[in-house]
């Protein structure tokens, strides 16, 4: 039997991060109501940012777009934060390409708390434990690959971890790179398992991916190159 598909305060956690090397910006997110990507995570040619908590879109939509035009994500974040009077009820992280910031309002839902790396962030609220953070972070640390499978491996970490004390419903990935592909904005929005979902859609979307190219290459028609540029909608 489904669980509910909402809660009235859902649990979340989530990681913002950067690869430096790679110019790469991403965010992953789950939490235990639906569609959690389509409010939580921001990315940028500058930024990533995640909301949460009680989600304000406009706190990631205005972190990625100043940092884009050029200041700190710490002070844009900053910024945002002072100016809302329901601060305290936000979760608020992200990284740009020279500062990181998290902030978690007095009250938000226990177990709540955040974590700030090298060119990455950690938050969530309603979880089994601060261990659930520190295992995203690690994960995310030690994992090769780029930088899709280090943030997926990050959420399976940290649910593996206890995650959100009353399970997950949905998931997200979403990365901004130079070269964007298919694989760069995906969303799980209703299962019993979104995370384990979450890395089964990554593998599908390489897969189909490369399949396309390979069809195309193939048949009769002489497709120019560049057709296979779709790019990644933000």
């Amino acid at each position: 039997m489904r669980r509910e598909s909402l809660r009235h305060v859902p649990g979340t956690f989530s990681i913002a991060a950067r690869d430096p090397d790679a110019n790469v910006f991403g965010a992953a997110v789950t939490t235990g109501t639906v569609s959690v990507g389509a409010t939580c995570p921001y990315v940028s040619e500058a930024a990533a940012v995640v909301t949460q908590a009680f989600t304000k879109t406009d706190h990631g939509r205005a972190g990625v777009e100043r940092a884009a035009a050029g200041e700190r994500v710490d002070d844009a974040l900053a910024a945002v934060l002072d100016d809302d009077e329901h601060a305290a009820y936000r979760q608020v992280h992200g990284v740009g390409f020279d500062s990181e910031f998290a902030f978690t309002g007095e009250e938000c839902t226990e177990w709540c708390g955040h974590r700030i790396g090298d060119d990455h962030t950690v938050a969530g609220n309603i979880l089994t434990g601060p261990n659930v953070l520190d295992a995203t972070a690690e994960a995310y640390e030690s994992t090769d690959g780029d930088m899709a499978d280090r943030l997926v491996s990050a959420l399976e970490a940290g649910e593996a971890a206890g995650g959100d004390e009353r399970g997950e419903l949905s998931a997200a990935l979403l990365i901004h790179a130079p070269e964007p592909e298919f694989y760069h904005n995906l969303r799980v929005d209703l299962s019993e398992r979104p995370v384990d979902d979450l890395r089964t859609l990554l593998e599908e979307a390489r897969r189909a991916q490369e399949q396309l190219v390979s069809e195309t290459e193939g048949a009769e028609t002489d497709y120019p190159p560049s057709v296979f540029d779709f790019g990644v909608k933000y």
